[in-house]
């Protein structure tokens, strides 16, 4: 039975390096003026089609591809910390340079740069953050930090929309600043958790297999429902890049240039405030819920979202919108996060990070790219449409994997728990 007080007390024994992390993620999302305003910038300060958008970021993707091969394979050979400051670094140098350069070409090439290192940095950022929880505490550990990132995003997202106007280069100077310092503190106190001291219930013999002399496509291969849902993953990620792109595309047509701005600045807010309400919530009420049923739920929300946007509704249906969306977002959030940190060998964290960076990157860059055609050629209601649909056969092909998923990973469907005397039972769920 759900119990409100324990929306309160969920987040209590977790490990300090998960509350630094907390921190750390909320001063970078504070700071992060540029990244929800990339659009407008391309669009409003640099004049470019719908079309041009998508290419450049389509172009961009590519780029970043290699450089996430590189990291992942880095991640995994040499020390985290190391490769976290010294990538960290030189993407804040070429970020704060942009601020000192006229909307145009050399800034988006600055920008650029800045992306490439900071796309090397991911996967080893992402193995730590991993190798500081516990896998029983994943749900929660991924819901306390995303609702960090959240309560910082809520101030920077609406503050991002007015610096937007008339003090971009401040916006890129702050931004590069806030995430050094919370990258100072989680290289400083963010400490992993080593296989020995964990209890005997706490281990997860499917992440801590040591096959480091085995290929990723080898160990991918051979975790059939991790590879199905890195296809599924890569199609919600052409969905949910639509948040970023053509939603504050399709504000700007409806209500102009500067208002769409504020008016995406403010739902972008909208989002955070319910994501810091409802994540607590919607944590603790699904917590004997699987991943793959979370995610389901999630992608179908997200997706079929859109379709209530259509026909350039008013204003308060985009508010509508966006509390579906996010409740979506948060789910799969708690869901899809944790799946794939249970699933793959320490030995591969950093490359299999990667991969799942490209195949975000991927479906991302499609989703730019076709959504900038379709949107130009046939209308964004059309884009909207195809967007609910392909929602739809994801939650066809997670529902079916599923299945898949019980019988290649049974032992994370047992519930082991302490008697009375102190002794451990399980119990399939």
């Amino acid at each position: 039975m759900f119990k409100i007080n324990n929306v309160f007390t969920q987040y209590k024994g977790l490990s300090k390096s998960i509350y630094i992390i907390f921190f750390a993620r909320m001063v970078t999302s504070m700071g992060a003026f540029i990244w929800p305003m990339l659009t407008f910038i391309m669009s409003g300060k640099m004049n470019f089609s719908d079309t041009t958008i998508g290419l450049v970021s389509a172009g961009t993707g590519l780029l970043f591809l290699p450089a996430s091969i590189i990291g992942g394979k880095l991640a995994d050979k040499f020390n985290k910390k190391k490769i976290i400051i010294i990538f960290d670094t030189i993407s804040i140098v070429f970020f704060i340079s942009c601020a000192f350069l006229e909307p145009g070409i050399p800034m988006l090439i600055g920008f650029t740069i800045a992306g490439l290192f900071a796309n090397m940095e991911w996967p080893a950022f992402d193995a730590l953050f991993i190798e500081a929880s516990k896998p029983e505490e994943r749900e929660k550990v991924y819901s306390l930090t995303y609702l960090g990132m959240n309560l910082g995003l809520v101030f920077g997202a609406a503050l991002g929309g007015f610096l937007y106007k008339d003090h971009l280069s401040l916006a890129f100077i702050l931004d590069g600043l806030t995430t050094f310092s919370s990258t100072i503190l989680i290289v400083l106190f963010v400490k992993i958790i080593k296989h020995d001291d964990l209890e005997p219930e706490e281990v997860n013999e499917y992440e801590n297999e040591e096959e480091s002399h085995i290929s990723t496509r080898k160990v991918l291969w051979d975790r059939k429902p991790v590879l199905i849902m890195m296809g599924v993953f890569i199609i919600a990620a052409f969905i949910y890049e639509q948040w970023s792109f053509s939603l504050p595309l399709y504000l700007s047509q409806i209500f102009g240039d500067k208002n769409g701005a504020q008016m995406y600045g403010v739902l972008v807010s909208f989002n955070g405030f319910i994501v810091i309400a409802f994540t607590p919530i919607l944590t603790s009420l699904l917590s004997k819920l699987k991943e793959l049923p979370k995610v389901i739920m999630g992608i179908g929300l997200y997706s079929i979202s859109f379709l209530i946007i259509r026909n350039e509704p008013l204003k308060m249906v985009f508010f509508i919108m966006i509390f579906f969306f996010t409740i979506g977002e948060i789910v799969n959030t708690i869901g899809s996060n944790p799946y794939i940190s249970r699933r793959i060998p320490a030995s591969h964290r950093g490359r299999v990070s990667s991969y799942m960076g490209i195949g975000y990157m991927i479906g991302g860059t499609a989703g730019r790219l076709i959504s900038g055609i379709l949107n130009d050629t046939v209308g964004y209601d059309f884009t909207f449409s195809i967007v609910g649909i392909l929602g739809i056969i994801c939650m066809i092909i997670v529902s079916m994997n599923y299945k898949l998923d019980k019988k290649v990973y049974p032992k994370l469907y047992i519930k082991t728990t302490k008697n009375m005397n102190d002794e451990y039972e399980k119990e399939v769920i």
